[in-house]
């Protein structure tokens, strides 16, 4: 290959370049034009408030199921057949300290579908009182169930573990000084009977570390 081949070559490879620049330029042209020139759109949406990132070893004890308002513009096109799965609002509790602060809400905390704009969110702020929690290991006991025929023919009741950790407010541990398991409805009255139950925490702000299951087992008399 000579010099004037390879001179060629090149200027064909450089030609195709320019040919697929220039189409993606039209194109980028024809999107912008098509995308501007049509009609602008106002619509509303009230979607929930995740509260994301609270600070570990601390719950938020007036959390009432917050739900906000967001205006958005755009393209006809794009917002005609929005739904609200597509929006997300949050609010970041990482720098969260116990006691009562405001949280702001901006078009930040907003995210959307491209080519949407954030007109408003209302309310643009959210009262949070955060309180510090207590982790204490609480005994549980199962509830059986079955009428009162079943319940006098159990002569010992087993559980494993026998108490689990929950974190909770220092004031719900002294209204819990045992924990229940849902009912247990034995599927037998003689022998024992052995099953797997959660437990249940009636508590606001109390919950339960690791799993909240305990095998429940029953003896029944002979």
């Amino acid at each position: 290959m000579n010099a004037a081949d390879l001179f060629r070559i090149l200027r064909r490879f450089a030609s195709q370049n320019l040919a697929l620049k220039i189409l993606a330029l039209v194109l980028a042209v024809a999107a912008w034009w098509f995308v501007a020139g049509e009609s602008k759109v106002l619509v509303s949406f009230t979607i929930p408030l995740e509260i994301r990132n609270v600070p570990k070893g601390m719950t938020i004890t007036n959390k009432a199921g917050w739900q906000v308002e967001v205006r958005l513009s755009g393209p006809s096109s794009l917002l005609s057949g929005m739904r609200p799965s597509e929006i997300s609002a949050g609010v970041d509790l990482t720098a969260g300290r116990t006691g009562r602060q405001i949280f702001t809400l901006d078009d930040r905390a907003v995210k959307v579908p491209p080519g949407i704009i954030v007109q408003r969110i209302y309310p643009s702020s959210i009262e949070v009182i955060l309180d510090r929690t207590e982790r204490r290991m609480v005994a549980v006991r199962a509830r059986i169930g079955g009428g009162a025929a079943v319940q006098k023919r159990v002569a010992k009741v087993e559980i494993d573990p026998p108490s689990v950790e929950v974190e909770a407010l220092p004031e719900e541990f002294a209204r819990m000084p045992v924990l229940f398991t849902e009912e247990v409805v034995p599927d037998r009255t003689g022998g024992a009977y052995s099953g797997v139950a959660r437990v249940e925490t009636r508590e606001a702000h109390a919950k339960i570390v690791g799993n909240p299951n305990v095998r429940v087992k029953i003896e029944f008399r002979k």
